[in-house]
């Protein structure tokens, strides 16, 4: 994402008792375009924190008074959200460790190399925080999607068994998990209320260019499963007709009359923000006034759902998922792994753990960048989620350092896999992998 758009809307406070590294972090971020207070010592910022909180703090590790630890840890007491990076020339494994504990986001190392260095850190923290902004914003959205659904309801002033049919729609969607059991519930309602008429779903398949059918009702499915369109070599207009005119596609035309022997169907396309989600075909024209009135009802209420499941999707990746790298990140691996613990005790099977980081990762976003730190790690993943069983968890605890959950695995299991892995990794070439002699 582009922060320099959006760098005039956060604060940031450096703290250090080195007027020279003051003046010139001061200067570089100001010049970035981010608002920026400076203070001598720990207790002047946190001072001003508790009147003006800002959204980083930039603070040295050894000052008179208090500490940065001691900052950063006071800071934690009153606020979760404040991000903070630690400065220090005396860097050590154990100091960068308690102060990732404590809740600190990255380090930085003096004397600065870059002070382009100082603001890309600033700007991956501001990143963070943007991401933490928009999962509340989508929560809020998800709020207001389930008040609507709550409202249509009372919106319904139809016949009573229309209001009945409708509400038990709803009760169903209400309880459905996930987007394929929103569509599920959807063709099976819908089917019952038009009298038994087969419905298929035709699944839209960005990647591949394909609409394949992937739910239906009344028809067996392991014989449809494989039916579809493929766009591939199609020119740009027939993907668009499908959505914009499904009657007149072509291609539509073709595939229903092909395998479901008709000319006579309905066909709903379905489409978000995101784009083309798929297409339901009602194998029967509706020529009956309410059935229809009924049927678009019954697409208000899909649309909703289909809508909120999708973002509840959304928000649970990102309350799961580390965002760089696509695996589980901190506080799933600790949910995990107290539920093998708690699995392993109950069943007497062994849970194994692998822990490990990657060796000399500082050195190499020095001299490399860190963009190129970040297409290493993803390659580190990639590897990673590639040997993983079914039920291993994989997860990115902290910059570079990474754990295997391993349910029903030994120690001398784990100790294998982790060779394995190590044997992988050292035999991937990396970009820029001989600026590495260690």
């Amino acid at each position: 994402m582009d922060i320099k758009s959006i760098r005039t809307d956060f604060t940031v406070f450096v703290v250090d008792d080195e007027e020279s590294i003051l003046t010139i972090v001061e200067e570089a971020l100001k010049k970035a375009g981010y608002q920026c207070e400076t203070f001598p010592t720990g207790e002047a910022a946190f001072d001003r924190i508790q009147k003006s909180p800002p959204h980083v703090v930039l603070s040295d590790i050894r000052m008179p008074g208090i500490s940065g630890i001691e900052l950063l840890e006071k800071i934690r007491a009153v606020s979760q959200d404040i991000q903070f990076i630690i400065m220090t020339s005396h860097a050590s494994l154990d100091t960068a460790i308690t102060a990732m504990r404590l809740g600190a986001y990255d380090y930085l190392h003096k004397p600065f190399e870059d002070l382009e260095d100082v603001v890309k850190t600033v700007d991956r923290t501001i990143e963070k925080l943007f991401l933490q902004y928009e999962n509340e914003q989508l929560l809020a959205e998800l709020e207001t999607k389930n008040k609507a659904l709550s409202q249509l309801n009372t919106r319904i002033s139809q016949e009573k068994e229309e209001v009945l049919l409708i509400n038990n729609l709803m009760a169903k969607m209400s309880k459905a998990r996930g987007i394929s059991e929103v569509i599920q519930t959807f063709v099976d309602h819908t089917s019952v209320m038009l009298g038994s008429v087969p419905i298929i779903f035709l699944s839209y398949y960005p990647t591949y260019f394909s609409y394949v059918v992937t739910n239906c009702a009344l028809l067996d499915k392991e014989k449809v499963k494989n039916v579809g369109i493929n766009l591939k070599d199609q020119p740009k207009e027939v993907a668009e007709l499908l959505i914009k005119d499904p009657h007149n596609a072509p291609l539509l035309k073709q595939l229903v009359e092909k395998f479901f022997n008709t000319t006579a169907y309905l066909a709903l396309p379905i489409a978000d923000d995101a784009g083309p989600r798929g297409i339901f075909i009602i194998l029967k024209e509706l020529t009956d006034v309410s059935q229809r009135r009924l049927l678009d009802s019954f697409v208000q209420i899909f649309l909703v759902s289909h809508s909120n499941a999708v973002m509840q999707k959304n928000i649970h990746d990102m309350a799961i998922k580390d965002p760089l790298t696509g695996l589980f990140n901190r506080r799933f691996f600790n949910q995990k792994l107290e539920e093998e613990i708690s699995r392993s005790r109950r069943t007497r099977m062994p849970v194994s753990v692998i822990y490990f980081d990657v060796d000399h990762f500082k050195k190499y976003n020095d001299q490399n960048g860190h963009p190129m730190g970040d297409v290493l790690l993803k390659m580190i993943s990639k590897i990673l989620q590639q040997s993983a069983r079914a039920n291993d968890i994989v997860a990115r605890v902290g910059g570079e350092e990474f754990v295997y959950i391993l349910p029903h695995t030994d120690k001398m299991g784990a100790a294998i896999k982790a060779e394995k892995l190590r044997r992988t990794i050292e035999a991937t070439n990396f970009p820029h992998g001989e600026k590495q002699p260690l």
